[in-house]
């Protein structure tokens, strides 16, 4: 038998591999800095609103005041879902995840636009625009048909992005404080890069796939337990937990079996992540006084044990990422925790959008039309001619129970 020739060494995963070039968003995990078009994080989320920043990242550049309001006025107009979108979420089981029910949906969110498809600039923006003002409601809409109450459509036409969604999740009037809270919590999650739910998304609009298609491909990314599912998991620990006398123990027990603490370290930031950051000040502020502080405060004792132990045990230096700050926000909020992903998907919809006109039209640099890396060989080879195939009459009684797709001896199956 001869061997698989050999081949440079892989880089698993594309960690630090440049593939494509952007505009959209600067992330420097070096320096724990992210900018949205070039403006800071920090900036956006104190004086900006959500509609300005879908403004920002889908046209390259902060709006004039007409601009910022013909951008509401469109969030609005478009964010009622068609009756095939309201026919296909009463036909999904009440006990299916959010975060699949979204992603169909997007899907079904195709058939109501009349310009899919269209190689036109101005109509992929508007486009991107219905997607984003429906995907909220979707999400909404959603949680109302599990919890057996109507919305009230006619008041979420008259607010905000921010303020439609928590009343759409609610069944209530929100206040301006709630609002500007949520308001800042999108505007946090919007954009960073090229993620794994992106990077699906520019993936998929590389093959000239129409911008539904791309953004249920990052929707399937992000519900992944890796990717938009921890913060789900940080609220997961943090109820485990129950309260700060356990945080010590807990911890302990943790790190002796091998296991992460999640919320804690970045693919990317190797200082403090700017959005936990603010979300960290944000919680701090808006929880005061609260009987939902207590997450906060626990959260805190997590992150302050689990740092220390690490660095003591293990050499480490972790910080907390976004995820584990807008876990306790959420559930103070009163989201339910499996909407919590569904909630990133929301906001990041902006960004998706954003990436997907950057990769139509390849704004910031001409590359080749079609993503199409390689991956290596490592099965059975036999010689350039292929294995010898052996006729079904001549294969014998088969494998042992457990091996189906494997020869005999632990090999793949399909040859000598």
């Amino acid at each position: 038998m001869q061997a698989v020739p050999e081949v440079e060494t892989k880089n698993i995963g594309l960690r630090g591999v440049t593939v494509a070039d952007t505009r959209i968003s600067l992330v420097d995990g070096e320096q724990g800095l992210l900018t949205y078009r070039g403006f800071a994080i920090e900036t956006l989320a104190q004086r900006s609103t959500f509609e300005e920043v879908v403004y920002l990242l889908l046209m390259g550049r902060l709006p004039s005041r007409s601009e910022l309001a013909a951008t509401a006025g469109a969030l609005r107009d478009w964010r009622a879902i068609p009756s095939s979108v309201e026919a296909y979420l009463r036909a999904r089981p009440r006990t299916a995840r959010p975060m699949d029910v979204v992603q169909g949906g997007v899907t079904v969110l195709a058939d109501d636009d009349p310009a899919l498809g269209s190689t036109n600039r101005e109509d992929l923006v508007r486009s991107s625009l219905r997607l984003i003002a429906r995907t909220a409601t979707m999400a909404s809409r959603w949680l109302q048909l599990r919890s057996g109450r109507d919305g009230d459509p006619a008041a979420e036409a008259r607010d905000t992005h921010a303020g439609a969604f928590l009343r759409g999740l609610w069944g209530r009037t929100p206040t301006a404080d709630e609002v500007r809270l949520m308001d800042a919590l999108l505007v946090l999650h919007a954009e960073h890069s090229l993620n794994a739910s992106t990077f699906a998304a520019r993936e998929v609009a590389s093959t000239r796939a129409h911008l539904y298609a791309s953004v249920s491909a990052a929707f399937g990314a992000l519900s992944g337990d890796l990717h938009g599912g921890a913060n789900a998991g940080v609220m997961k620990m943090l109820l485990e937990i129950g309260d700060e006398s356990r945080v010590e123990k807990w911890v302990a027990e943790r790190l002796k079996a091998g296991q992460r603490v999640m919320g804690l370290g970045h693919a990317v930031y190797v200082t403090t992540d700017p959005r936990a950051a603010i979300l960290r000040d944000l919680a701090a502020e808006v929880l005061a006084g609260r009987e939902e502080e207590r997450w906060f405060r626990l959260a805190m004792k997590v992150q302050e044990v689990a740092r220390r132990r690490l660095r003591e045990e293990k050499g480490l230096e972790l910080y907390p990422n976004v995820d584990f700050f807008s876990s306790p926000v959420l559930y103070a909020m009163g989201i339910p925790i499996d909407m919590f992903p569904v909630f990133f998907g929301v906001s990041r919809t902006a960004g998706w959008c954003a990436h997907v006109i950057e990769e139509t039209f390849a704004e910031a640099q001409p590359k080749p039309a079609l993503y199409r890396p390689e991956a290596e060989y490592v099965g059975r080879y036999c010689g350039p001619a292929g294995c010898e195939f052996v006729p079904i009459e001549d294969r014998g009684t088969g494998c042992p129970t457990g091996a189906e797709f494997k020869g005999c001896d632990g090999k793949a199956a399909g040859g000598s």
